[in-house]
């Protein structure tokens, strides 16, 4: 029964992510991200078993602290991506600022 809730809300957040997708609400960099994040919890969910196995042979003795380690690094991806973004716009910004400084000053003099 896990394994076809987890399908569900995994086709369910899939379907609204191609949905954002096509109306261009989200960008298609950070639904990378989003389709990752959905993938892993798809396949943790299918293969539970495995991915159990895999979390005891990494040191984890509660399974759970492997899915918070997880997605807690998956959590510093997207604050990354984000930040670079933001550092991006910055730089923007203000080249733009003063690119509209300079045309106001030319329109006063002139």
């Amino acid at each position: 029964m896990l394994k076809i809730t987890a399908l569900i809300i995994f086709m369910a957040i899939a379907a609204a992510v191609f949905e954002l997708l096509r109306r261009r609400t989200l960008r298609e960099k950070y639904a990378f991200a989003w389709l990752f994040t959905l993938s892993s919890l798809a396949v943790g969910a299918v293969f539970y078993d495995q991915v159990n196995r895999f979390s005891r042979f990494l040191g984890f003795e509660v399974f759970s602290n492997f899915i918070l380690v997880f997605f807690g690094l998956m959590l510093m991806f997207v604050v990354m991506q984000m930040s670079l973004e933001l550092g991006k716009l910055e730089d923007q910004n203000q080249t733009l600022a003063e690119e509209i400084a300079l045309i106001k000053q030319q329109n006063t003099e002139s």
